[in-house]
């Protein structure tokens, strides 16, 4: 089962970007909301199963302590020390098909985005048995066309603690450059050459236009870009 969160979880976001991306003709909006969760190196296991084996130990329980029946033995030292602390998880990695629920409290309220893409899955890892995980939620949906919704989101960042679900698909798909929430890719190889020699590539970008890179930051990569305004329409 790919990296979710089943259960309402308290995370930090780190950052909220706001952003425009062309679609066609059409500029849209979209947001990269970046959070965080520090907690016990469980959490390595919603990563992938085996993960917190690899990176943690226990090292009473070598130096020959029993552990109690039906006690979950605790790993709370790194394994290999002197490697890296910090691991990039599926580097490159944009899945999209997410659920993600910002609960906003008692009243009920809530964002509720389906089609969301998670990407930038990173850890670091820390001795004692403690864990921090990041990633970035990328969304561009028509319900961003509420000013109210995507102010609040705007806002984020400074909220600092919020209340989230993230919820995995059964199938996660790679979310393709240009991709739109709720509307599904047009695959290249299906799109044929014309007569005058263009080739699936070529056709396939007049249709949907320049996209930025999608990599939350804000910036393109030099072949069409986003809003040229940092930070969203300005």
């Amino acid at each position: 089962m790919p990296f979710q969160l089943e259960k309402v979880t308290q995370v930090t976001v780190t950052n909220a970007n706001p952003r425009r991306e062309l679609h066609g003709e059409d500029r849209v909006r979209a947001i990269d909301i970046s959070f965080s969760i520090t907690g016990e190196n469980t959490l390595l296991d919603l990563i992938e199963p085996g993960l917190r084996e690899h990176h943690y130990f226990n090292k009473a329980m070598t130096s020959g302590q029993e552990p109690l029946p039906g006690v979950i033995v605790p790993l709370p030292n790194l394994r290999y020390p002197k490697l890296p602390q910090a691991y990039a998880y599926g580097k490159g990695d944009r899945l999209r098909g997410y659920r993600f629920i910002w609960d906003w409290g008692t009243e009920g309220d809530h964002v509720d985005f389906t089609d969301v893409v998670l990407t930038g899955l990173h850890y670091d890892l820390q001795e004692g048995g403690s864990v921090t995980v990041r990633g970035t939620i990328q969304y561009n949906g028509d319900e961003l066309q509420d000013n109210d919704v995507y102010g609040e989101l705007s806002g984020l960042a400074s909220e600092g603690e919020i209340y989230i679900k993230l919820l995995a698909p059964g199938e996660l798909l790679p979310a393709k450059k240009g991709y739109r929430a709720g509307k599904p890719d047009t695959p290249q190889q299906q799109v044929p050459a014309d007569g005058d020699g263009k080739t699936a590539g070529d056709i396939f970008a007049e249709q949907h236009g320049d996209q930025g890179d999608g990599d939350g930051d804000g910036q393109g990569d030099g072949q069409g870009t986003d809003d040229d305004t940092p930070g969203g329409e300005g």
